[in-house]
């Protein structure tokens, strides 16, 4: 399978998908020169979190559009999904195919796979495959954790670091410092601290494990 490999960060206006919602997304395909960034208006204006904001640094007025250059940066989702999908398009592969990567990814995801339920569009999210079971209809895909292949680095060397957060690990990692809690300085962040592990470890998986089917 040719997988395509995507890291990608959200900033938010809370940490609840189910009240809360995407106001940037970022994302940078493996083999690209840069990454692709978008700006959403909220479409629950009413729960955002003022500690969200002064975390990520996005300004209310902004988001609201109560200032000229917010109405043109925070755009409606229903405007902002297909530029992404037609974007995540050009790669030429299946949703199935995509590799979701991020620092605690899992927050991300859940909070895009919101976006797009909210837009009436679940069947047609970018990353994952629907599956039947017993808990219902869930959506699967292939989800990486850098802080867990921090971790798996800790099992194997025998040691712990102190902390997991990305600026820990960038340091940890010697990783070029970038802009922390916005979207795009994040993926970079995150994409070189994943190029980095994954150089050491591509070719020894492979040749211990590429029977393994």
């Amino acid at each position: 399978m040719a997988y395509v490999e995507y890291v990608c960060d959200t900033e938010t206006t809370g940490l609840n998908p189910e009240l809360h919602d995407v106001i940037e997304v970022c994302f940078w395909r493996l083999g690209d020169a840069e990454s692709k960034t978008w700006c959403l208006s909220p479409l629950r204006p009413e729960n955002i979190t003022d500690e969200a904001l002064k975390i990520n640094n996005h300004s209310k007025d902004d988001i609201l559009h109560r200032t000229a250059s917010g109405k043109e940066t925070y755009k409606h989702p229903s405007v902002v999904l297909p530029e992404i999908e037609m974007w995540l398009m050009e790669d030429g592969a299946a949703a199935e195919e995509r590799v979701f990567i991020g620092q605690n990814p899992e927050f991300d995801y859940k909070f895009l796979l919101k976006l797009w339920e909210l837009q009436g569009n679940s069947d047609n999210f970018p990353f994952g495959y629907w599956m039947e079971g017993r808990e219902g209809r869930r959506n699967q895909g292939y989800i990486v954790d850098t802080v867990q292949l921090a971790r798996l680095i800790d099992v194997l060397t025998g040691k712990k670091r102190a902390r997991y957060n990305l600026g820990s690990l960038v340091k940890n990692f010697d990783i070029t410092k970038a802009t922390a809690h916005r979207a795009d300085g994040d993926v970079k962040m995150t994409k070189e601290l994943y190029e980095k592990i994954k150089t050491v470890l591509k070719d020894p998986v492979i040749a211990a494990f590429n029977d393994c089917y």
